[in-house]
């Protein structure tokens, strides 16, 4: 058994970042979800022999900089999902010390620093795997010609309160509001936004060319901007409205739209809003959560674990059963850039974030990057899938 006892209930509740598969219906969190781990040997992973693991050494040792930050008896994840940071300090000084490309000497320090545990949910191992990616958007620093789309910066009387500092079995979950009499309510809803309620405040950061281009750096909860000067500027996550999402698929599917099979993807929710350009309003107005970004100073989407994300490397999952900086086996299928359908994929990933619409004790969001494969990757991408948590030895119980 490790930090999350078998049959231990824990609530899957929505966490503070929003990178979620477009394709999904509005989050539901699986009712009083279970982790269970299952302690294996590395000869059980599928295809483990095969990854080239050296490929996950820079990302995980961006999250051994953040581990390093905490006293040796810190608890690693909420509710110590990954037993005390000092038990992670072996492996973080092992992993520096692979040289790049080195993937011989990368798996022989995991095999030796790190022990497999199966993940299995309420239901068993399976679970569903999806992708994101970073939006690229055009914009501009001042509303000009096409330039009409405001990306909003935090409102000062946004709060954002962590309930685990309040209630023990919070699990990290988090509400985002503003105060009301002197109670915590959901901020201004999307289409409130839309007509003008945080009008006169400063806070467009730069103005978007495309309104379906906003939506989905909301959804994915970072975005690279490309100005009309020609430099790049890349926005990170700085807090939300405290409202619930609803996934654009499922809306679509609602009002009967998406009836064909593959439609529901980013691709076929894009080609739906470019054919009906006058009812994008009437669309987006129904995602009422909305995102507010802040200039990342680092070029690169940043996680819910502040680092910056590595493509194909790094994972969000629901930090109420899994810790940041966990190395996570996944044996899932992924989509073939320019092809249909997708192939089996498995490969060694460090989870350093979270989303809204990832909940469940087996439930991943495989990062893939900022180009136009990680989009059609991350756009087409949603299945079944299993993965195993790698746990440093010693964090049993």
């Amino acid at each position: 058994m490790t930090a999350v006892d078998a049959g231990a209930v824990v609530d899957a509740a929505p966490c503070p970042v929003c990178p979620v598969c477009v394709a999904e219906d509005e989050a539901k969190s699986p009712a009083h979800d279970t982790l269970t781990l299952t302690k294996v040997k590395f000869a059980d992973l599928p295809g483990w022999a095969d990854d080239k693991h050296a490929e996950a050494i820079p990302s995980f040792l961006r999250s051994c900089e953040r581990l390093a930050t905490l006293t040796a008896d810190a608890p690693v994840g909420h509710d110590g999902h990954g037993g005390k940071a000092g038990q992670w300090r072996k492996a973080c000084a092992a992993a520096a010390k692979i040289k790049a490309g080195d993937h011989a000497a990368a798996k022989a320090m995991f095999e030796t620093e790190f022990v497999p545990w199966q993940a299995a949910g309420k239901t068993g191992p399976d679970g569903k795997m999806t992708g994101y990616f970073v939006q690229e958007l055009r914009a501009s620093r001042k509303k000009t010609g096409k330039y009409q789309y405001p990306i909003y910066s935090r409102p000062s009387d946004l709060v954002m309160i962590d309930l685990s500092k309040h209630i023990k079995d919070a699990h990290g979950r988090r509400i985002w509001g503003k105060l009301d009499k002197g109670e915590v309510v959901p901020h201004f809803t999307r289409a409130e936004i839309r007509k003008g309620a945080l009008a006169g405040k400063g806070l467009e950061i730069m103005y978007a060319s495309d309104p379906v281009d906003v939506l989905f750096a909301h959804i994915e909860g970072s975005a690279k901007a490309v100005l009309d000067d020609g430099s790049t500027v890349w926005l990170e996550f700085s807090g939300k409205n405290g409202r619930n999402y609803r996934g654009v698929g499922g809306i679509l599917k609602g009002m009967g739209e998406l009836t064909a099979p593959g439609s529901g993807t980013m691709q076929g929710i894009r080609a739906w809003f470019a054919a009906n350009p006058k009812r994008v309003d009437e669309v987006i107005d129904q995602v009422h959560s909305f995102v507010f970004f802040s200039e990342s100073k680092q070029a690169g989407a940043v996680g819910s674990q502040m680092v910056v994300l590595t493509g194909k490397r790094s994972m969000a999952i629901d930090r109420a059963f899994i810790a940041h900086s966990t190395p996570v086996w996944v044996d899932t299928k992924a989509p073939v850039p320019g092809k249909p359908g997708s192939q089996p994929w498995r490969s060694l990933l460090i989870t350093q974030d979270t989303g809204g619409g990832i909940l469940g004790a087996v439930r991943g969001d495989i990062y893939w990057g900022d180009d136009g494969d990680a989009a059609e990757i991350g756009g087409r991408m949603g299945g079944a899938g299993r993965y195993w948590l790698l746990l440093p030895k010693g964090v049993t119980k």
